[in-house]
């Protein structure tokens, strides 16, 4: 397809769709991946002394956040943005070369393979610097800091006694993938080795968050005695990040331990928590593997649960593609592809909010009612994907079900958050009254294609 022909076009899609109105649809996907990649690649190229990926953008207003903002604006470099950009645009250029042509496209993809290469160099000259770390807050010459109480910037140092954190395990994640698509031998041996070291904090209960909120609606501080799920759902994606880049059957059951222990850990099966509705899934557990009681409630996250379902669709359709997986590791994969749609089903019933369009940030299970209505942008192109895979794997009577859940995710993500004026980027967040706010979720940078452009391509994929 010639890249210039791809027009947005801002279809919706009828309540009960099915498979072929959804493919129509698709070519919105590819407009808005293309969009955000050109956009993220001029603004790269416009600044090449700053070296790092630049998605600093004020979504509702359209201007760039300046130097005067010192958590906004180019003197931080957040570690989440630099390894899930990385990894975005490896996604986006691996699609590119294979689906799209043209004279515009060839000059995006060497402006994208020199950012990726640059972009890698960056991330492992930061790590020799840490002691083998990254960091969320960090300076553009690779400085991890805190905030000070009056909103300055504490200098840290990463020690060899750092714990590894979450911007490690996005850019472990990232490098292997940039690693892999230039093939740089070294660094792909670098990458793998930095993976199976978050996963080692993981399972040693090391690995620590080093998110900071600014936001008090959404804190990011850890509580003594309270264990999210949180790495283990993200280290899915790495462990399909292997299984591509290594061909290595190990890593079959390197990603099945981790959907095996959320599942087994997190989500109401078989009623094991008779309090609790089939399927709910808890966001934190305590020391006992009990569900976390916090202010009398227990607290889902329908966001990350439904995230949960997509990485590991995604990884179970590596595993199988790959055919790497042996008979007892096929009939696992079965297995979790049979309770899949019904649990994406049920979280996706009580985290929409119908009214407004969107998922909660937090639904309390005890109650069966909204605790933080927030209704960030990302969770609704995960949703998307999850419940494209779930459609793929579903018996024939659960694919209604699942397209509809997509239906309600697109038309939402596309009415409400879609900026065509701006890029086709999404707003962040809404509030329950559909109204957009000014709040960050993680970080104020826009998203470098990472939640958005990886997931749409991904439907586009399952589509095809």
């Amino acid at each position: 397809m010639e890249a210039e022909d791809i027009r947005y076009r801002g279809s919706l899609l009828p309540e009960h769709p099915t498979i072929e109105q959804v493919r129509e649809v698709s070519g919105d996907y590819m407009a808005i991946a293309l969009e955000v990649m050109k956009t993220i690649a001029e603004r790269y190229k416009r600044s090449p002394d700053y070296g790092w990926i630049d998605t600093k953008i004020h979504l509702l207003s359209g201007r760039d956040f300046s130097e005067e903002e010192p958590i906004r604006g180019p003197r931080t470099v957040y570690g989440w943005i630099q390894g899930r950009g990385l990894e975005a645009l490896v996604g986006h250029a691996r699609w590119f070369r294979t689906h799209l042509q043209g004279p515009q496209i060839k000059a995006l993809l060497q402006q994208m393979d020199c950012m990726i290469r640059n972009i890698l160099g960056r991330i492992r000259s930061v790590r020799t610097r840490n002691s083998g770390h990254v960091f969320f807050y960090m300076t553009p010459q690779g400085q991890p800091f805190l905030l000070s109480r009056d909103g300055g910037m504490q200098i840290i140092r990463l020690g060899t006694d750092a714990p590894y954190n979450f911007s490690d395990l996005f850019c472990a994640k990232g490098m292997l993938a940039a690693a892999e698509y230039l093939r740089d031998g070294e660094a792909c041996r670098e990458a793998e080795e930095y993976c199976r070291a978050v996963d080692q904090a993981i399972w040693n209960e090391t690995f620590r968050s080093d998110q900071q909120s600014p936001d008090p609606k959404n804190p990011a501080q850890p509580v003594a005695d309270r264990f999210t799920h949180g790495p283990r759902m993200i280290q899915i994606g790495t462990a399909a990040r292997l299984c591509e880049c290594t061909h290595h059957p190990s890593y079959v059951d390197f990603g099945l331990r981790l959907v095996r222990h959320i599942l087994d850990r997190y989500v109401n099966l078989e009623r094991r928590w008779p309090d609790l509705q089939e399927y709910d899934f808890v966001e934190f557990l305590d020391p006992e593997n009990h569900p976390y009681h916090q202010n009398g409630e227990i607290v889902s996250d329908p966001g990350h649960a439904l995230e949960f379902v997509g990485l590991s669709l995604k990884f179970l359709s590596t595993v199988r593609r790959m055919k790497i997986a042996s008979e007892g590791q096929l009939r696992e994969t079965a297995e979790v592809q049979r309770i899949m749609p019904s649990l994406l089903r049920h979280l996706f019933d009580y985290g929409f909010q119908d009214g407004p369009g969107g998922i909660c940030k937090a639904f309390g299970l005890l109650e069966r009612r909204v605790l933080n209505a927030e209704m960030p942008w990302w969770s609704l192109p995960e949703t998307m994907r999850a419940a494209l895979f779930c459609s793929n794997v579903a018996d024939v009577d659960e694919k209604p079900a699942c397209l509809d859940t997509l239906a309600a995710c697109h038309n939402a993500f596309i009415k409400h958050y879609v900026r065509p004026d701006l890029h086709l980027m999404a707003v962040q967040t809404r509030n329950a009254n559909g109204e957009v706010i000014d709040s960050i979720p993680a970080t104020s940078d826009a998203d470098p294609g990472y939640h958005t452009g990886l997931c749409l391509l991904d439907c586009c994929c399952l589509l095809s």
